[in-house]
């Protein structure tokens, strides 16, 4: 199986933002500096995405591609704003974040804007793809005993559309984690700072 990228048009900057998703974005904004600026609070390497960029782009998802019925999966949540926004769509959303701390910001966005969204602490690489990767402890250091989809009640397959923000030199791991696990036809969305999202298919 390969990936295939797909455009996304440099247009949907031009997209407008429901008044529920700019209020989510907004929100996330604010509980993100104040996080950021606690002395007790910092973890490495951890920068928010372009919130409003992603809005658009699932925008954009759900007018070319038809998002009904789709299940959502962000790995590395973080404060789970795209979680969220796929949430706020009416898709099945969860998120799965290794860091408590984050976790717990997540969650409690979620409750204070009556979302369904759900967040998992865990790893989100499935331990039967790291062993078929034969993923080196430094590369999964993100692991946890047990396995994140078994609470989840579903497999790393079942997921039709993954967004994930990697950290500098991980999206090859993110590509490759997709590609050995994620069904024909899913879709994987990724944020790459200055060269904005990337979309590619699993054919």
């Amino acid at each position: 199986m390969t990936l295939q990228s797909i455009d996304i048009p440099e247009a949907i900057k031009l997209l407008p933002h429901l008044p529920v998703s700019k209020h989510l974005i907004d929100l996330a904004y604010d509980r993100i500096e104040a996080f950021m600026l606690a002395d007790d609070s910092v973890i490495e390497k951890f920068i928010p995405c372009d919130f409003h960029l992603l809005d658009q782009s699932l925008t954009w998802l759900e007018q070319n591609y038809g998002l009904a019925g789709y299940r959502f999966c962000e790995l590395g949540s973080g404060f789970g704003v795209g979680t969220l926004l796929a949430s706020v769509r009416g898709i099945d959303s969860i998120g799965i974040e290794i860091e408590s701390v984050l976790v717990k910001q997540a969650i409690g966005l979620a409750e204070d804007l009556d979302l369904p969204a759900r967040f998992y602490q865990g790893n989100f690489i499935p331990s039967e793809i790291s062993r078929l990767l034969n993923l080196t402890n430094d590369v999964t250091r993100r692991g946890t005993e047990g396995e994140v989809y078994d609470l989840i009640g579903c497999s790393f397959h079942d997921f039709d559309l993954f967004f994930a923000f990697p950290w500098p030199g991980e999206q090859r791991l993110i590509e490759a984690v997709f590609q050995a696990g994620a069904a024909d036809d899913a879709l994987l969305l990724t944020y790459r700072g200055c060269d904005g999202m990337r979309l590619a298919r699993k054919v």
